[in-house]
């Protein structure tokens, strides 16, 4: 017998401090993925915990659904979980938008998220908002924007990178040279 995405996001609610909801997520996941449409109401009605129904809007991937997440972008515990949720969205055009204001905020994980939502997306002018963002005062954005520069496949991203092989943290030299490496695999260098 199969169980479904009620009785699912019921176990979900009910589950303990501390216990492993891993597995229910999973199933959710996969659940929401097979049936988006069929899925929505049982999402809407989830009112257990705002950051688990967040995610189960972005895991929705309706257009509808855009305003909710962006408007979650304001609320300090969510925006993370918004972020994922946007980068589902099919409005690529609003999403890249919202993703480039977020490239200045206040907080370097929404900082290096909102990097790598620019570069997925590879929206025009993407590399022109991301190689500024190498002098990031936070190690942990400019490391992985030595990834996602990389992953650009533009030659002009070779000066910026090369710069961050000489950076003082070691993570952020290991990404640059996997950067690197990216553009070598994509022939993008000479």
């Amino acid at each position: 017998m199969s169980v479904t995405l009620d009785e699912l996001l019921r176990a979900l609610a009910a589950a303990g401090p501390g216990e492993d909801v891993s597995p229910l997520m999973d199933d959710i996941e996969a659940l929401v993925a097979e049936d988006p449409d069929g899925s929505r109401s049982a999402v809407l009605s989830f009112a257990d915990d705002g950051g688990v129904r967040l995610w189960l809007v972005g895991l929705l991937a309706d257009p509808r659904d855009f305003d909710v997440l962006a408007a979650a972008l304001a609320d300090p515990r969510l925006r993370a979980t918004a972020l994922e949720g946007l980068m589902n969205q099919p409005d690529v055009d609003r999403v890249d938008a919202v993703a480039r204001r977020l490239l200045d905020d206040a907080d370097p994980l929404i900082r290096s998220r909102a990097a790598g939502m620019v570069a997925f997306r590879a929206g025009p002018g993407a590399l022109d908002v991301l190689l500024p963002r190498a002098d990031d005062p936070v190690a942990h954005v400019r490391m992985v924007l030595g990834w996602y520069l990389g992953g650009l496949g533009d030659p002009v991203a070779e000066p910026t990178l090369r710069g961050l092989l000489a950076d003082p943290d070691d993570q952020v030299r290991a990404f640059a040279a996997r950067g690197l490496a990216r553009l070598n695999r994509q022939g993008s260098l000479p």
